[in-house]
């Protein structure tokens, strides 16, 4: 046996510099289907690590002749660090630089495995040749054949009749067949000459040209179709094509067909930009031209832009438009689609500092449902500037605030006009060994300027009124638990708050709602969302809750929480058709959150009515949340005379290789389901198949529609977020939010 060390060898030193990309060394990370790469042979062990650099080479014998020429036989092994190339034999020729090796030919490295019966390296060019190779890449991880395959220095790779997959050895149940692919691994993609795409044997794609990613970078090209059927569409069929614009930019061009509808065009383009003014947006459009149902074109267009502008300001656009009311009914899938009434369309400009917020906004809205009045649509805010500042830490230890809002509300019906508010506020925060303790006092004042009013009404109404609140809370800690293994916290908190009476008949009414009662609103000073109207009241609410922390860690165990109003005096001010309340008290209302081990999650909501002496509202939720993968969820919602519904969700593993994930919507209310759902995954290391059946309620006369949509992955070819897959995850986030 012979130990040789030829530096004079250009895959020496200097050889080591030119490697291509795709053969240098990178920490092997474990894979998939079966292609994982093996430890490197014994043989490693045989070289020796000392010594100058240069390609190591072990032959068993070494016959040296004039002209340059080396010929080893009897096995051959050359090193360079953690690459190696095994042969039966080699010769090298110093006149014309190149090194070949013959009878089965085996290249190694962390990364990459090939297999021929010859090769060699052409030292003056950098380009290392495999006749009849197999290859094996294992980050991808994927592997194949070729007739030859050449590497060049640059990093470029070429095949020439060739076969590749990621599917594991013994197997190839999807493969490309191609005359030749060109593999350039800085820019992560392969280009394949004459392909052909077969599954399972059957071919699927004949195409002369193919593109596909041989890393996470994105790439142009073909994405896998999604194929569907729908009582409102017929046969559903979606051919994606991705466009990587830049690395900031791209777009992805959708041709759909519907049987029974026609073509539709999709296109949705995505920006991210740096510089002065960064900003990131997406852009989305659709086009059917000539429904077949309807008759005519039907059409969206959406746009989201925000955009940092310096200065601490801030844009954002945020619109939408359809061509018609049924378009999501008819043309998308999902109650949370077609139960759309409205479409907002914004445009804001934000400035935010520690002292002052700023928001000037334009906004209008798009009414869906035709059964919504001219009367009772949204007003357009046209515009809508709203500042606030907050001053801590003034003299005498107060606190100062303003909040001021002018904005024009616009509408074809109906009273129009301007409102202009302002309220300044001054609070005195105390805090005495741990009880903090805060008066305030508010004025709060509106002005209108309406147009289109009425005969004998006020043009010019307007509304003062002082705000006096004061409010008190602690937090009281204690361990608890054997061995003080929790944390349990006590958190009463009271709030005083007198608003006097203030007739507001005569103001209208652009944007005010009184919203449900729940513990947000427990502690707000206005029982009305909007400024049109100011509640009066001489009220004292009392809230409690209590948390059991994990001593070691902080995390949340358990939270309950309790709380009430007391009324003083009867509440004279209203929306218009509603009633005065000479109630005492409100109803009572409770939140319980429970996590157990971080695997059963409860949260338990309810408002019992104590006037009535009835249930208000009720709502309870179960999730079983073992893992990511698995998920079991119940739930349940009361609201009185509105909603009484149930809904469970799951997502389970049935085997290895078999998920299902499904949803049902019941309502108790109407004793119908509302939406149901299931969707079995079948995945292999090398390709997927996803089934989703669906029937939803789709139309606001209670009309449902029935889906069935069918797609495949090839892994390591296509990977595509496509509608199933995203409806899939939009299934499994419903487990998430508890």
């Amino acid at each position: 046996m012979y130990r040789l060390l030829i530096p004079l060898l250009a895959m020496s030193a200097a050889a080591a510099q030119t490697v291509p990309p795709v053969l240098q060394p990178v920490a092997p990370r474990p894979v998939g289907c079966g292609l994982a790469p093996p430890p490197l042979p014994d043989a490693l062990a045989e070289f020796s690590d000392e010594g100058p650099p240069g390609v190591q080479v072990l032959s068993g014998n070494v016959s040296l002749r004039f002209g340059g020429i080396a010929d080893l036989s009897d096995g051959v092994a050359l090193r360079d660090r953690d690459r190696l190339l095994r042969a039966d034999g080699a010769r090298y020729d110093a006149e014309t630089g190149r090194f070949t090796v013959t009878g089965d030919v085996e290249f190694r490295d962390p990364d990459t495995r090939i297999a021929g019966s010859a090769a060699d390296y052409d030292t003056a060019t950098g380009t290392l040749r495999f006749s009849e190779a197999r290859f094996s890449l294992f980050r991808l991880p994927a592997r194949g054949s070729a007739g030859e395959l050449l590497i060049e220095q640059a990093g470029r790779v070429q095949l020439t009749d060739v076969s590749y997959t990621t599917c594991p050895e013994e197997r190839e149940d999807w493969v490309i067949r191609a005359s030749s692919i060109a593999v350039n691994r800085a820019s992560g993609m392969a280009t394949a000459r004459n392909a052909r795409l077969e599954f399972l044997g059957v071919p699927i794609l004949f195409t002369p040209y193919l593109t596909y990613p041989v890393s996470n970078q994105r790439k142009s090209g073909l994405l896998l179709p999604e194929i569907g059927t729908s009582g409102k569409r017929g046969f559903d069929l979606e051919v994606p094509w991705y466009w990587n614009i830049a690395p900031n930019q791209d777009a992805t061009f959708t041709p759909r067909y519907m049987s029974r509808r026609g073509v539709q065009g999709q296109v949705e383009y995505r920006y991210l930009t740096r510089g002065r003014l960064p900003s990131r947006g997406e852009l989305r459009g659709e086009l059917l031209p000539s429904d077949k149902v309807r008759g005519n074109d039907r059409s969206l267009v959406s746009w989201f832009n925000q955009t940092l502008l310096g200065g601490g300001w801030r844009s954002t656009i945020d619109a939408a438009n359809v061509s018609d009311s049924g378009y999501f009914e008819d043309l998308q899938s999902g109650v949370g689609a077609s139960s759309q009434t409205h479409l907002r369309r914004r445009v804001d400009f934000e400035l935010f500092n520690p002292a002052w917020t700023v928001l000037l906004r334009l906004e209008d809205h798009q009414t869906l449902d035709d059964a919504i009045v001219s009367e009772d649509k949204p007003y357009q805010r046209l515009p809508q500037l709203n500042v606030r500042a907050s001053w801590p830490g003034q003299p005498l230890g107060l606190n100062l605030g303003f909040n001021s809002e002018l904005v024009y509300f616009d509408r074809n019906t109906g009273v129009t006009g301007l409102r202009s508010r302002a309220m300044p506020e001054v609070s005195l925060p105390l805090n005495w060994r741990g009880l903090e303790l805060e008066p305030a006092v508010a004025l709060d004042y509106v002005n209108y300027a309406l147009s289109n009013t009425e005969p004998g009404e006020a043009r010019s109404p307007d509304r003062l009124l002082p705000i006096y609140s004061v409010n008190l809370r602690t937090v009281l800690e204690r361990a608890s638990g054997r061995g003080d293994r929790f944390l349990q916290t006590l958190e009463p908190r009271l709030q005083f708050l007198h608003v006097p009476f203030r007739d507001q008949e005569d103001l209208p009414v652009f944007d005010t709602i009184e919203p449900d009662f729940n513990l947000v609103q427990l502690f707000r000073r206005n029982r009305f969302a909007g400024h049109d109207r100011y509640g009066d009241t001489t009220q004292l609410s009392m809230g409690l809750t209590t948390r059991l922390l994990n001593a070691s860690d902080g995390s949340q165990f358990l939270a309950a929480t309790f709380g009430q109003t007391r009324y003083f005096r009867d509440r004279q001010v209203t929306l218009p058709g509603d009633q005065p309340s000479d109630r005492s008290s409100s109803d009572y209302i409770g939140e319980l959150g429970l996590n157990l081990r971080d695997t059963w999650r409860l949260s338990v909501g309810y408002q019992w009515d104590s006037g009535e002496g009835e249930t208000s509202l009720a709502e309870a939720r179960v999730l079983y949340n073992p893992d990511r993968q698995r998920a079991v969820s119940v739930a349940y919602r009361f609201r009185r005379d509105t909603l009484e519904k149930i809904d469970v969700g799951l997502a389970w593993p049935l085997s290895s290789s078999w998920s299902v994930v499904g949803g049902y919507d019941y309502s108790l209310l109407d004793s119908e389901p509302i939406e149901r759902f299931i969707g079995f995954d079948y995945s292999t290391c090398c390709w997927g198949l996803r089934l989703l059946l669906r029937r939803n309620l789709v139309g606001r006369d209670g009309e449902f529609d029935t889906t069935v949509t069918l797609q495949l992955q090839l892994k390591g070819l296509s990977s595509s977020a496509s509608p199933a897959e995203r409806l899939l995850d939009r299934g499994m986030l419903r487990f998430d939010r508890y």
